[in-house]
Parts: C-alpha cells; sequence; structure tokens
C-alpha cells in the first residue's frame, strides 16, 4: 500500500504531466478542426480549460512536494514550453494560459510531508481528474470514429486520437492505482514499457509526417527513430518475462529514448530559430518532447518503486 508521503508524490507527479498533455492536445483539436465543427470545438475547448482549473489547483500543493529528480527532469515545463506556447498564440490568436507555465518554472523541491489536509484535497483531485479522463476519450473517441466514417474532418492525423485516448488509459489506471493506494507491479511495469515505446513509434511518425520534407535530414533520423521503436516493440512482443530481460528491455528503452529527446531537442531548437517548419501547432512538438521526458523519468525512477 502507497504511504502518504508517495500517495501525494505520485499524484500530483502523475496529474500535473497528464493533465497538462490532455489540456495541449485539446488546444491541437481546438486549431485543428474546421470552423464548422463548431461543437466539437467547443467540448475540446471545456475539456482543456477544465484541465487548466484541475491543474491550478493541484498547483497549489506543488511547491515544496515534489523531488528534484521530478523538476529536474523536465515532464511538466521544457526550456522550451513558454517560448512555444507564446508562438502558437501568435500565429493562431490563440489564448494558451502562460502562467501555469511560469507557477512550474518556479516550483521549488521538496520531499513531501505528510499532511491529512493535502491528502484529502488530492484523493478529491484524483476523482475529479478520472472524470476528466474518462469524459475526454468518450469525446476523442467519437471524433475518431467521425474523422474515419468520413463524417468529420481534422489538419492532423486521426490516429493521434487513439494513441491520445491509450495515454489517457493509462491515465486512468494510474489514477485508479492511486484512489486504491495501491503499489505498482511487475506485469504493469512490462507492458507500460510496451505501450510507451509503441507511443514513443508513434511521435517520431508524426514528426516525420508533419515534417516539410525539404528538411531531408530531419525526416530520415526520424524515420530511422520509427524503424528503431519498432523493432523495439517487437522485442517486447517476444520477451520471455523474467527480472534479468526486463531489466535489459528497460535499459535499451532509456538508451534509445535518450537519443530520441535529443534528436526532438534539436528539433526544437531549429523551429525556434526559424530554421525548421512543421505543419502543426508550435506547442505540440513541446508536447513531444515532455512525453519522451516522462518516459525516460518512469523508466528510471518509478520502477525502483518495484
Amino acid at each position: 500500500m502507497l504511504s502518504d508521503s508517495k500517495f501525494i508524490e505520485n499524484s500530483l507527479i502523475s496529474n500535473l504531466y497528464y493533465l497538462r498533455t490532455l489540456r495541449e492536445f485539446c488546444t491541437r483539436v481546438q486549431l485543428s478542426l474546421p470552423s464548422n465543427y463548431k461543437e466539437y470545438i467547443d467540448i475540446a475547448g471545456k475539456l482543456a480549460k477544465q484541465c487548466e482549473e484541475l491543474g491550478r489547483e493541484i498547483m497549489k500543493y506543488a511547491n515544496g512536494n515534489i523531488p528534484s529528480v521530478a523538476l529536474n527532469s523536465d515532464i511538466f515545463v521544457t526550456p522550451y514550453t513558454l517560448r512555444l506556447e507564446e508562438l502558437t498564440n501568435k500565429l493562431f490568436a490563440y489564448d494558451i494560459n502562460t502562467d501555469i507555465t511560469k507557477q512550474e518554472l518556479a516550483l521549488e523541491p521538496g520531499i513531501p510531508k505528510p499532511n491529512p489536509e493535502i491528502v484529502k484535497s488530492l484523493e478529491e483531485i484524483n476523482q475529479e481528474a478520472l472524470r476528466i479522463a474518462n469524459e475526454f476519450i468518450n469525446f476523442s473517441s467519437e471524433l475518431s470514429n467521425n474523422i474515419g466514417n468520413q463524417n468529420a474532418f481534422c489538419f492532423y492525423y486521426n490516429s493521434l486520437n487513439t494513441n491520445t485516448v491509450y495515454e489517457m488509459n493509462v491515465y486512468i489506471s494510474i489514477l485508479e492505482r492511486l484512489i486504491n493506494k495501491d503499489n505498482l507491479d511487475p506485469l504493469y511495469v512490462i507492458d507500460y514499457e510496451y505501450g510507451f515505446n509503441k507511443l514513443m513509434a508513434g511521435i517520431a511518425t508524426y514528426i516525420r509526417g508533419e515534417c516539410d520534407p525539404i528538411y531531408v535530414d530531419v525526416v530520415n533520423q526520424a524515420n530511422n527513430f520509427v524503424n528503431e521503436y519498432n523493432n523495439l516493440v517487437l522485442e517486447y512482443e517476444n520477451i520471455i518475462l523474467s527480472p534479468e530481460n526486463q531489466k535489459n528491455m528497460t535499459d535499451n528503452s532509456i538508451e534509445l529514448s535518450k537519443r530520441f529527446k535529443l534528436f526532438v531537442e534539436d528539433c526544437l531548437n531549429k523551429l525556434l530559430k526559424k530554421e525548421l517548419y512543421f505543419s502543426s501547432p508550435p506547442i505540440t512538438k513541446d508536447n513531444a518532447l515532455t512525453d519522451i521526458n516522462f518516459f525516460i523519468y518512469n523508466l528510471e525512477e518509478n520502477i525502483k518503486e518495484l
């Protein structure tokens, strides 16, 4: 059973990461749907706002309660987040609220101190986050089905809906574990690694497909990562589960993801220097980087709970 200290730490980290991820995807939906799909645009906007409001509530308890290793892993915000939010606002006449980003950049680390009031508040936040995640899955699944059946259109790959639903299902499983105060188990870990490696392959695919093909080097590098991740996923599908094999696969995932992270950071630097063009809102590539950082963080830190 999770201790109160671990419950506080894991609740803060999971919610800050996943709620931002969900908010940024909902922003992408808003910016990528033609204006005649007002109902879907409004629902995405409402969900983004709910994520923002709940994130603001969580921030009341975050300062001094998140270990430095998490803050230093750039799993909530990165050195590029604020500039890419501002660029997205400029290009799309949008209004991403940058206040939360500025607050997260200013967070001070610390070890959670068990406090009944914080525990109770986070229990309520976890329940509300669970409601939002389930509402999003219903919305995204309906949108994805309508796009697939040519009853709706969006300016992004429809598989993004599927991948985000997968990530929100992971979020739901984490929230349910937190609500029940359960510890991790080995089967959960291997399933998580397998699923997130598939997600990394998807991210590499989107970078390859959304990059202007005139930038041949970037497209080719992204394609190489697609192939490497697909090969790693095949290894997970054929793994004979043992402590040694699991450790080897985890090490392989860390090594590949750290190289992928460097590639995405290079893309972001070029994007901000106007040396690279993507056919997607700038903030989406920062979201890709936090996905990678969160995967590496979990591989290196959360697995130690086993």
